[in-house]
């Protein structure tokens, strides 16, 4: 087959932190009513959108979305990966990410790295960039794969066309509507349903030896 597509998770997999929700908890001290809130989420007792809101309300006294981009400036991009997208996009392949995560972090993410294509959600501000406590749901992280399915077609490529890269259980959906699944790390769910496995972007060779 030959790939024309590499879809990124972010959270985990281009970048070491497993949550950009988290970080900002982690900053706000509301690391643990925001755990209440994702077993209400993980449960089925919320949707994902009213999971971003309870999140959201959080924060007090509410940020501006500059503030927040502060927050989320400082992150850490996985090892090797910064050379691995460099040869993905070398090779001519296209390059998106697709994330449950925020918007401002996926475009630095995304500016850092050279990819183009940027799927995640946002925060609602006020006419003075202050946050209304509201999401911008493009993304439920189950399924990304309705986003690559999307994208493809924005494209003018098939699916099997497509490689998606993920990393956690939220990830199984997406990485099992691409012709090739390639899971970073060993989650036990992901593994099941991935094509290839790396612990890590230092086996970039195995996953560049795919790409042909």
């Amino acid at each position: 087959m030959s790939y024309k597509l590499v879809a990124f998770d972010m959270d985990g997999t281009l970048i070491l932190e497993e949550s950009c929700w988290r970080i900002i908890h982690q900053r706000f001290g509301t690391s643990e009513a925001a755990h209440k809130n994702l077993m209400a989420y993980d449960s089925g007792k919320i949707d994902y959108e009213e999971f971003m809101r309870r999140d959201i309300a959080l924060w007090r006294p509410a940020p501006t979305i500059d503030e927040i981009g502060k927050i989320l400036s400082h992150y850490t991009l996985a090892p090797n990966v910064k050379k691995v997208v460099k040869q993905i996009v070398h090779r001519g392949f296209q390059t998106a990410i697709i994330t449950g995560g925020l918007d401002i972090l996926a475009s630095k993410v995304a500016r850092e790295l050279g990819i183009p294509q940027v799927i995640a959600n946002g925060l609602v501000v006020d006419r003075s960039g202050r946050l209304t406590g509201e999401g911008i749901l493009r993304v439920e992280p189950r399924q990304k794969d309705k986003n690559l399915v999307q994208l493809a077609k924005d494209l003018g490529i098939s699916l099997e066309e497509c490689v998606a890269v993920g990393d956690g259980e939220y990830d199984v959906n997406f990485l099992k509507k691409a012709g090739l699944a390639v899971a970073v790390g060993r989650n036990p769910r992901l593994v099941r349903v991935a094509d290839l496995v790396i612990d890590d972007f230092s086996q970039f060779p195995r996953l560049l030896d795919y790409l042909r």
